[in-house]
């Protein structure tokens, strides 16, 4: 692992400091074969910090100084050989140990564009905007806790016209045997990749916002995959479970917000860090054990109904509106453990908004399949940085407060 801590502290870019970039690009990026690759690589990640605005090619270049550049950083992230896959496992290895993350949070990325070139674009309602928008879609996996997050594994969604398109497929250079997948199959294939024993991570849940997905088929899969999970259901969700105010009553098909809403009155509060305020807020929180209607699919062997438990929360507010997660984590872990794992999700959102955007992560030029998936990939490997730079810089602080 890198020492964060040094007596004396060089220059820094916001709250990165030079000496940082070289040290942690080398750990990322030791995988890159050859030695102008590896520095290419650390060119673009250093662009990605101290570039302001908008990260084109051209003023990503301009931090390596010499003429050439721009052309040696197009063909590094279009063109180049070198595989993003063994980037992506090293920088989730190092924050496994360096972040100690609570859960793997799932979220989606629409990435706006003007043309029809960029691979994956479609024209598609957003309902987040309300209309329909020129975009590419995308999901990624982050390593999350309370208080730090950082994206380390990303799918981009490849539309059938796509992939049915021979002249497509040839110009954005999609690899054979790529196949169109649902977005339920996708999100599942994300996490499970993180799974494998080739990462090397330590087993976290799957956090994900599933209310505009379909809950029974995600279930079903992760189920399958052994894959532990906190997801968000839309109240509409049918769920099997007894009235949590009368334990003897019998089981029956409810909609989980109605199921939810009788054991209301059993409701406990509980603390939670807002991660958008940084303040302490209250929600009220009950629980009861569900299982999923059957609804088997024939790809997947039979096997009994998994035993989920339903949590509802509901701010102290009065009028807000409450939140419903489902999960297939232990009976005996409290509904408020279940809630915060879920309330990540907020803290994903929120650092991506800050960190991701910022350094670039829907800023990619090219056309490409391959040169997207490395662009993300070092966006991601720039957010790590700041990240750990930042809190890096805090702690030499601390330390800086307590000796004087």
């Amino acid at each position: 692992m890198i020492v964060m801590e040094r007596h004396v502290l060089t220059r820094t870019r916001g709250d990165v400091t030079d000496d940082f970039v070289p040290e942690f690009c080398r750990q990322m990026l030791a995988s890159l074969k050859r030695h102008d690759q590896r520095t290419r690589g650390e060119w673009y990640v250093s662009g990605l910090l101290s570039v302001p605005g908008r990260k084109s090619m051209r003023a990503l270049a301009s931090v390596a100084e010499h003429g050439s550049a721009e052309q040696s950083l197009h063909h590094f992230i279009s063109d180049s050989s070198w595989a993003w896959g063994p980037v992506r496992q090293a920088l989730a290895r190092y924050l496994d140990r360096a972040l100690l993350p609570q859960a793997w949070v799932i979220d989606s990325m629409a990435i706006p564009k003007a043309g029809a070139h960029s691979v994956g674009v479609e024209a598609s309602f957003r309902s987040d905007l309300g209309r329909v928008v020129n975009s590419q879609q995308a999901y990624g996996v982050s390593l999350a806790n309370d208080q730090l997050s950082v994206p380390v594994n990303w799918a981009l969604d490849l539309p059938p016209k796509w992939l049915e398109d021979a002249e497509r497929r040839r110009r954005a250079r999609i690899p054979e045997g790529l196949a169109a997948l649902s977005v339920e199959s996708a999100v599942v294939h994300l996490a499970a990749e993180l799974s494998d024993p080739s990462w090397g991570l330590r087993r976290r849940p799957v956090v994900l916002d599933a209310r505009a997905l379909d809950a029974n088929a995600l279930i079903e899969q992760f189920t399958h995959r052994g894959v532990p999970f906190v997801f968000r259901i839309d109240g509409s969700t049918r769920v099997i479970g007894r009235d949590p105010n009368r334990p003897g009553s019998p089981r029956q098909l409810l909609p989980a917000q109605q199921l939810a809403e009788q054991g209301k009155r059993m409701s406990q509060p509980v603390e939670w860090v807002d991660p958008e305020y940084s303040i302490r807020r209250s929600v009220l929180v009950n629980r009861c054990g569900v299982t999923m209607p059957s609804r088997r699919s024939p790809k997947l062997p039979s096997a009994p109904a998994p035993a989920l438990t339903l949590v509802g929360g509901w701010p102290m507010q009065k009028g807000r509106p409450g939140e419903l997660w489902l999960s297939n984590l232990r009976e005996d872990i409290p509904p408020a453990a279940l809630l915060r794992l879920g309330r990540l999700t907020r803290r994903v959102g929120k650092d991506f908004a800050e960190i991701s955007t910022r350094v670039g992560m829907r800023d990619f030029e090219g056309r490409s399949y391959a040169g997207w998936h490395r662009h993300v990939t070092l966006c991601s490997v720039a957010h790590a940085v700041q990240v750990l730079s930042s809190a890096r810089l805090q702690r030499f602080a601390a330390s800086q407060e307590l000796a004087s």
